[in-house]
């Protein structure tokens, strides 16, 4: 932000040339001028050098206004300039205030409400005396919205962080395979646990890439969140794909229509797939905004609530692995959201691979 005044610098010397100009074109009437009264002084009449006067005398009153005119633009557009400048200077602030904010309320609020997990954990496992039917209910509806709770306070820091630019990137070299099967196995009870079926699909032939083993733990573990959250029934799946030059549409068609995708290069495909409720097509460019949730039919239900952050966070992290996500889905028939990494890695050291 600090470098937008020069831009707006820049926009207000573009007048400059023109003013030279029209100096030029005053310069050159008044050299025709003189050129053409010698000429009328001997061949003409007074008549026809009156008539020459008049109208160099209006032409240069013309310029003269003109002058005049794009003086006062040049000030009208240098003031918007000053505004504009002043403007993002404030915008820039508001937004670096408001990521602290939150940054500060989110570390503040982790330690009250790792207590109160930490005290439900204890009252579960019957620390201070067994619990009887009747107190079971609210110490797990306590447990359920402490955990929620936590969830909110950590994706709110993880936002603060990135609008912040604060939020680091540790890349490595990472093979793929073992560590989507690592995230599949960690989010399989869940899903099993909603009666539904979950399928994988991890080729062997799944290059190693660079990439943020965490971020995209978090990203992988967002979207199946997402997927058992809004199947009532049916399936989940968890698909990897490597994606050759030029060959986006064929995996998700909504890929071609972007513009860092359909640029080359080949790609990883990490893709999840449900049979879910579905989203409406006018709703899909909301998908990714801060605290949105779109609501589609069962989606307002208290079980399937949410923070309306998992799926902005997750683009941003995406993003910050030099990837994207992109959406595409069906209302009753269900959702398939793709993770897109770029595949063109060095081939790593044994040691440092995952």
């Amino acid at each position: 932000m600090a470098e937008r005044p020069e831009l707006f610098a820049e926009t207000r010397t573009r007048l400059r040339p023109s003013t030279f100009a029209l100096g030029a074109v005053f310069v050159g009437l008044f050299v025709a001028l003189a050129i053409g009264d010698h000429y009328v002084r001997l061949h003409g009449s007074p008549g026809v050098r009156l008539a020459l006067w008049g109208a160099v005398g209006l032409a240069v009153l013309a310029l003269f206004l003109g002058l005049v005119q794009q003086r006062k633009q040049a000030a009208d557009i240098a003031d918007r300039s000053a505004e504009l400048e002043q403007l993002s200077a404030e915008l820039y602030r508001a937004n670096r205030a408001k990521g602290e904010f939150l940054a500060n309320v989110s570390h503040e609020l982790r330690t009250p409400l790792a207590a109160i997990v930490g005290f439900v954990d204890l009252l579960r496992d019957g620390a201070y005396g067994e619990l009887s039917p009747r107190q079971v209910g609210p110490v797990e509806r306590i447990e359920s919205s402490a955990n929620h709770l936590q969830a909110l306070v950590e994706q709110v820091l993880d936002l603060a962080k990135m609008a912040a630019g604060r939020l680091d990137v540790h890349t490595e070299l990472v093979k793929l395979r073992p560590f989507v099967i690592d995230v599949a196995s960690e989010v399989e009870p869940l899903i099993t646990e909603r009666g539904l079926s979950f399928s994988i699909a991890i080729p062997a032939t799944l290059p190693r890439i660079a990439t943020d083993p965490t971020h995209l733990r978090q990203i992988l573990v967002n979207l199946l969140g997402n997927a058992i959250k809004f199947t009532p029934s049916g399936s989940v799946t968890l698909r990897a794909i490597l994606v050759p030059d030029g060959d986006v549409a064929r995996v998700a068609a909504a890929a071609n229509r972007h513009p860092l995708l359909a640029s080359g290069g080949s790609w990883v495909a990490l893709q999840v797939a449900d049979t879910g409720i579905g989203i409406a097509e006018k709703d899909l460019v909301r998908v990714f905004e801060e605290f949105e949730q779109v609501n589609a039919g069962p989606r307002g239900d208290s079980a399937r609530r949410g923070t309306g952050l998992g799926l902005a966070i997750s683009r941003r992290l995406a993003r910050l692995l030099d990837g994207d996500i992109t959406v595409e889905s069906t209302l009753g028939v269900g959702s398939s959201f793709t993770v897109w990494l770029p595949a063109d890695s060095p081939t790593p050291p044994v040691a440092d691979l995952r």
